[in-house]
């Protein structure tokens, strides 16, 4: 009996924000969203209208009223929210993670030690009843697939699914972008347009620098997974960070932001000659060659450059800080400017 009242008042209170998003949409104000086409966020009575744009139809997908009297309290089973949440200093947000092994900041593997913050692994393999008994009220998830299993269930408990589009956008400020609707539910706007505002800025500088450059190199990414070659299409967020980093990514006139396939033979003889290549997955030479053998006859395979050891940092925080991933292909590419110093995600493979 008590579960079926309580089933009662979460369907009100469902039906009631759906009634709050109907009258909030009258009454809200765009906030300036620059670069990101995978969500629109306005202000509202009391918060924020935020509406997630499906990357495929263009249309809207989902509305989502955001109560900052509200504390929400959330899982995040995507890596770049969670870089995102740290670099808010929000981490206290959070009640779950995908897993702990893919988590580098400190504060949310301490929560996880002192079981403040569960592991729930992915969308596709959870426990519903783990997810009741956490106490959070947001799910962020990839959106890879078309639903999220016992979306209505979880949803009729007053908990809301958030699908997380940064990986659809095709422009690296597109992605960093995505930390406002973190900050829309942490209460921390003005801090998320403050470093938002400092990263664009660093980014366009950054572009100045690498256009001084009269040299164009060639540069190849991805790598085979069984018998197909996998490779960013040119409106891949990867091919606009090469050509902002005065690169000429070899597939940069194909369309598209999913993955490009080819064979090994294909990729040789189109890429046999090709300066630089960019994340084969691989962290040594020695391991690349057992993986891939063919890579000796690619010239690149001097030149070849994957995230650092700590591959954890790269996927917390490459999203939110596109800068610093332009400013390490600028420093690979073109050794010559001397402005730039070091690697922050990057390094070459020996």
């Amino acid at each position: 009996m008590h579960r079926f009242l309580y089933l009662i008042f979460a369907l009100q209170v469902v039906s009631c924000s759906n009634s709050n998003e109907k009258e909030q949409t009258k009454h809200s104000k765009p906030l300036e969203i620059k670069y990101a086409e995978n969500f629109n966020l306005s202000v509202a009575t009391d918060g924020y209208l935020l509406e997630i744009i499906d990357p495929n139809t263009k249309s809207i997908e989902r509305q989502y009223t955001i109560d900052t009297n509200v504390n929400y309290k959330i899982i995040s089973l995507t890596s770049t929210l969670n870089g995102m949440i740290s670099i808010l200093d929000v981490q206290e947000t959070l009640k779950g993670v995908s897993d702990k092994d893919y988590v580098f900041d400190n504060k949310i593997k301490q929560g996880i030690e002192n079981g403040i913050i569960q592991e729930y692994g992915d969308e596709s393999n959870f426990s519903l009843e783990k997810i009741i008994a956490s106490g959070a009220n947001v799910i962020f998830y990839s959106g890879f697939g078309n639903s999220f299993p016992y979306q209505e269930k979880i949803e009729a408990m007053g908990i809301t699914i958030i699908p997380v589009y940064d990986w659809r956008e095709n422009h690296p400020l597109g992605k960093a972008e995505w930390i406002k609707v973190i900050a829309a539910y942490t209460n921390k706007m003005n801090r998320s347009i403050e470093f938002f505002d400092a990263t664009k800025l660093h980014y366009e500088k950054l572009m100045q620098i690498a256009a001084s450059s009269k040299n164009k190199p060639s540069v190849l990414s991805g790598n085979l997974i069984g018998d197909i070659w996998y490779t960013p299409a040119g409106d891949a967020y990867i091919s606009k960070l090469i050509k902002d980093a005065g690169g000429n990514y070899i597939y940069a006139n194909t369309k598209g932001t999913v993955s490009l396939e080819f064979s090994i033979e294909e990729i040789i003889q189109t890429n046999k000659e090709t300066a630089f290549w960019l994340n084969p997955g691989i962290s040594s030479k020695k391991k690349l060659m057992q993986f891939n053998p063919h890579s000796k006859y690619l010239n690149s395979f001097n030149n070849c450059y994957c995230y650092s050891s700590n591959m954890n940092y790269y996927w917390e925080r490459s999203a939110a800080e596109p800068n610093l991933v332009l400013s390490d292909l600028i420093h690979l590419l073109h050794p010559e400017i001397k402005e730039i110093k070091k690697f922050y995600f990057y390094k070459k493979l020996d």
